[in-house]
């Protein structure tokens, strides 16, 4: 498949929030392909041909070098890129796997990198990306170890809810359980919970956003901090 993208032709929010020259220049080496579910976009230590903008659909970034089963400690949608290790021209320290199937507009990783080398602004822009990232992951690590692991689930629900814009999560038990790194039987006590109060609505393979506002109430301070945060920190020059 060719390169090259016609301006306006994408979802993905660091695209769109880019300087009109560097989104140009990101734009024009730019290919469309699909992200399976349970596809590995990245694997820890070793070395990714390509970095994704990602379109639709939900990645993981999965912590897997100290424990028997992938622990998600990441998410990564519309509002991000898979590979950003690139960025600092480092291997990944974690998987990334899509758990919600989607698209993606990629490009080489030397690509990706001369673009770094030759736009200082493009770099310092991806650079307050990187700073999401780990926001996100500390506020994760917060709710770890404050949070119910019925919270934690509705927590996720609304993050995965946020990136997919459809009421219907395709979501197992079994990628739930990973989500959150606890037995399925776990999960399947807090999804009958959630459904008791009829927040959302499960069936084989997919979780129903009933009534998002209540997920939110019940969330309290551990959903909205990273949202606003990433809106702070994109949002503005440096």
């Amino acid at each position: 498949m060719t390169g090259g993208l016609k301006t306006g032709k994408t979802c993905n929010k660091l695209l769109l929030g880019m300087s009109k020259d560097d989104r140009g220049r990101v734009e024009s080496l730019l290919r469309r392909e699909w992200l399976a579910t349970r596809q590995y976009l990245e694997r820890r230590g070793e070395l990714q041909e390509k970095v994704y903008f990602i379109e639709s659909g939900v990645v993981s970034n999965l912590e897997t070098s100290d424990i028997p089963i992938p622990l998600e400690v990441g998410v990564v949608g519309c509002e991000g890129i898979v590979g950003a290790s690139a960025i600092c021209t480092l291997l990944p320290q974690r998987d990334s796997c899509v758990q919600i199937e989607g698209e993606a507009l990629s490009l080489g990783r030397g690509e990706f990198q001369t673009l770094l080398e030759t736009s200082p602004s493009l770099l310092r822009y991806l650079l307050r990306y990187i700073q999401t990232q780990i926001v996100q992951i500390s506020l994760a690590a917060s709710a770890g170890v404050r949070a119910t692991v019925q919270q934690r689930l509705a927590r996720k629900l609304l993050m995965y809810h946020d990136r997919i814009g459809n009421d219907d999560l395709a979501l197992t038990h079994e990628a739930m359980s990973i989500i959150l790194g606890v037995r399925r039987a776990s999960i399947t006590h807090a999804i009958h919970n959630l459904e008791a109060e009829r927040w959302i609505r499960a069936q084989r393979g997919l979780v129903h956003i009933r009534d998002r506002a209540g997920l939110v109430k019940y969330c309290g301070p551990f959903y909205g901090v990273a949202e606003a945060r990433y809106a702070e920190i994109m949002g503005h020059e440096s």
